[in-house]
């Protein structure tokens, strides 16, 4: 028998004597809707740095501080800044 006539029956027979695992199904626990986020992902949110949204946005926006670091922002205050600083398109 050839060599690659034989690596390919091996190869075969490998895929074949393995017995396939029974996979468990693991049901999707429903996820709470998020009520705050970090700076970071608040930044994401509104599609801009970092640095613009602690020089430009934050000072505008109500926030949870506790401790020295952690600050949390309501997803519901950065939809009403969006509601609020959204203008609306004029053409001329």
């Amino acid at each position: 028998m050839s060599g690659l006539a034989e690596q390919l029956s091996l190869s075969a027979v490998e895929h074949v004597s393995a017995p396939a695992k029974p996979k468990r199904v693991r049901r999707a626990e429903p996820k709470l809707p998020r009520l705050t986020v970090g700076p970071i992902e608040a930044s994401e949110m509104l599609g801009v740095s970092r640095d613009y949204f602690d020089g430009h946005i934050k000072p505008e926006l109500r926030i949870i501080r506790r401790g020295s670091k952690t600050i949390l922002i309501p997803v519901a205050e950065l939809e009403r800044w969006v509601d609020k600083s959204a203008a609306r398109w004029q053409s001329r």
